[in-house]
């Protein structure tokens, strides 16, 4: 998805705006960092998984996420630590925490955005 079907589909979401924030690669699409997403990964508060759960059929996976439909996971907020960044709108998992995510992944898709990401951290320093 590019930045305008990205918003289409935030804008559909039947949850409160508040209740969430947009991780990994579509934060950066949405920072016109990276051209597109596959899907869009958000995590939601308690508040946010049941709106959710009141508007979607869920399915849990094993790892803990939620599939909300063939475009949108999910996961609830409970046991980490997030920094979040507003932007256009919309709440945003911080570059500095996508980046502690990357530095540890080994796939190779995130190779690519290791390096995005260090260099717009960097032009914010």
């Amino acid at each position: 998805m590019n930045k305008e079907e990205l918003l289409e589909l935030l804008q559909s979401l039947k949850i409160d705006k508040e209740e969430f924030w947009i991780l990994s690669s579509s934060a950066l699409v949405l920072r016109d960092l990276f051209d597109s997403a596959g899907d869009l990964d958000i995590a939601v508060t308690e508040k946010g998984l049941e709106q959710l759960k009141a508007n979607y059929n869920l399915h849990q996976k094993e790892n803990g996420w939620y599939i909300v439909n063939d475009k949108v996971e999910c996961k609830p907020d409970t046991l980490e630590e997030w920094k979040i960044e507003r932007y256009n709108g919309y709440n945003l998992e911080s570059l500095e925490k996508y980046m502690m995510y990357l530095k540890t992944s080994t796939r190779e898709k995130d190779k690519i955005r290791y390096e995005i990401v260090l260099k717009a951290l960097k032009k914010t320093k």
